[in-house]
């Protein structure tokens, strides 16, 4: 009797796990289905959207500020030489008519932000673009270092409020799985900007003053379309104390930080010995200013500029940490490269132009085959295109070290060429997975930097940081040798060296190059190293 009833509940065990087992698969059936469903319903609603007339308005907009910015940023590389040999300045100082641009444009983009969440994109995109023209006016009424630096200060901060705010517009505007599309365009226009400024930089050399002519063409454009595109009389009224509560502390810290190491750097070595009081004094107020805003974002910031839930994973950290040194290793070849081509290969401005074309526009290939192409639009594709580029980074930074006076024009293209594929696979693979990785909270009633954002700040930053670092390595070559008298060392750009002097210079300019070139190899190496953990 007992072997008999421990047969039938072992039975009836087993049917009613049996019955279990198929409710539990029913169910799955179910959720299965009713997911398949949904994401059909989302894939059949998101095949329907097409832009409007509000939008079409705003990607016009976006995508002329865009190429406004990057007609600034690179229109003067192929002159700084150009600059420093007319304005009768050190090249280390003119590096700052560059370096001061990128610095305020990577300052002002939180405040952008900021000031956004309180007024609303439209006035902050209408005073961004009235910075930049300003500052813009204020280079065109001189090409003196007096008038430049300052000049290209204002521009920066009108152009960095331009771009924080035509990510805003897109995220206001356009549905969240349209975003990537719609900024892929956008960046393609920022791509054709570089090109243009490129090529304008190195033809108007004899007339460097059109380059800014030309500049306030785009800002008249860009002041015209804002009205059409977003809403200006828009204003949040959001109250005190939630306005109190946003990152303004971070952002000072951040910008006097990063600004009194940039300098410390630029003076050290070169204006005085890196021992002297006033390096000392400015390193030491960047390294406190740097402490000071990790322990304010970590301890007492209520909504942080480098907030916690943005960096939530190994994975969106080293995608960061990708686009930082991205930005460095991308102004560091435009810059230096557009130098070796002036300085060592003596080429003329207009042909160094065209050749740092080598480096940009691969880029416009491949964000236009990636919104082509269905297989690169795949979210398990970004973390491989990221890791290829910098594959590519490496192997043709790593061949910059055979670059002399000797190399013959078609090793030089090739290899610039190969640098250029790597920063357009990089574009691409991070310009995908930033939309990837993280979906902007749009029921947050507190500020929220989202992915996109975050993305442009740092590169922004690495761009900055590449100007003076590059400038010091190369540069510091030439002091160590000649001695503290040349720190005031300007090169005479074009003209050939025919003195015993002239051709040791470019000996020593040859091994700062060289230095500096190992340097981006590492930088590079490190960013093949974060793309293992990007997925």
């Amino acid at each position: 009797m007992g072997v008999e009833y421990i047969e039938f509940s072992h039975a009836k065990d087993g049917l009613e796990q049996q019955l279990c087992n198929c409710a539990s698969s029913q169910n799955l059936v179910e959720v299965a289905s009713a997911e398949h469903l949904r994401h059909n319903a989302a894939a059949n609603l998101a095949a329907e959207w097409k832009l409007g007339v509000k939008e079409w308005l705003v990607l016009a907009c976006v995508s002329l500020l865009m190429t406004m910015d990057a007609f600034n940023a690179t229109v003067l590389l192929p002159l700084i030489t150009n600059l420093s040999a007319t304005s009768e300045q050190p090249l280390g100082n003119t590096l700052w008519i560059e370096a001061s641009y990128l610095l305020a444009s990577a300052a002002s983009q939180p405040f952008s932000v900021m000031l956004a969440a309180i007024l609303g994109v439209g006035p902050i995109a209408l005073g961004a673009a009235v910075l930049a023209t300003v500052g813009t006016g204020v280079c065109s009424g001189s090409m003196s270092l007096a008038c430049l630096v300052p000049g290209r200060f204002v521009q920066g901060v009108g152009c960095g409020g331009v771009i924080a705010t035509s990510l805003l517009m897109i995220d206001e505007v356009i549905p969240y799985p349209h975003q990537a599309r719609i900024t892929g365009y956008a960046f393609q226009t920022r791509v054709v900007g570089a090109t243009v400024g490129l090529i304008f930089g190195g033809l108007l050399v004899d007339h460097a003053v059109w380059t800014f002519y030309a500049s306030l063409v785009f800002c008249a454009l860009g002041l015209l379309v804002i009205p059409f595109a977003v809403e200006l009389r828009t204003y949040r009224r959001i109250a005190k104390c939630k306005a109190c509560e946003l990152d303004w502390q971070g952002a000072v810290l951040t910008f006097m930080g990063m600004g009194c190491l940039l300098i410390g750097v630029n003076w050290g070595g070169i204006l005085y010995e890196w021992t002297n009081w006033h390096v000392l004094v400015v390193l030491g107020a960047g390294a406190a200013s740097i402490i000071v805003l990790v322990l304010y974002e970590s301890l007492w910031s209520v909504h942080p500029l480098f907030s916690s839930t943005i960096f939530s994973s190994i994975a969106r950290t080293m995608l960061y940490l990708s686009s930082l040194l991205h930005g460095f290793l991308l102004s560091c070849h435009l810059l230096n490269c557009a130098l070796y081509l002036r300085l060592i290969q003596e080429l003329s401005s207009a042909f160094a132009g065209l050749g740092l074309l080598t480096v940009v526009s691969p880029a416009l290939v491949a964000l236009i085959l990636t919104e082509r192409v269905r297989h690169l639009r795949n979210p398990s594709t970004f973390p491989w295109m990221v890791r290829i580029g910098w594959l590519c980074s490496v192997l043709a930074t790593g061949f910059f070290i055979i670059l002399d006076d000797s190399t013959p024009p078609q090793v030089w293209v090739f290899i610039l060429l190969g640098a250029g594929i790597g920063h357009s696979l990089l574009i691409s693979g991070h310009h995908r997975g930033v939309h990837h990785i993280h979906q902007p909270n749009r029921d947050s009633e507190h500020y929220s930097a989202s992915s996109i954002l975050m993305y442009s700040l740092l590169r922004t930053w690495g761009m900055c940081i590449a100007v003076p670092v590059g400038g010091a390595i190369i540069l510091h070559r030439i002091v160590r040798q000649e001695g503290a008298e040349s720190s005031h060392f300007d090169f005479q750009a074009g003209e050939a060296p025919l003195s015993q002097q002239g051709r040791d210079q470019k000996e020593m300019l040859v091994g700062g190059f060289h230095m500096l070139w190992r340097v981006m190899v590492g930088a590079s190496a490190l960013g093949g190293v974060s793309s293992l953990f990007v997925k």
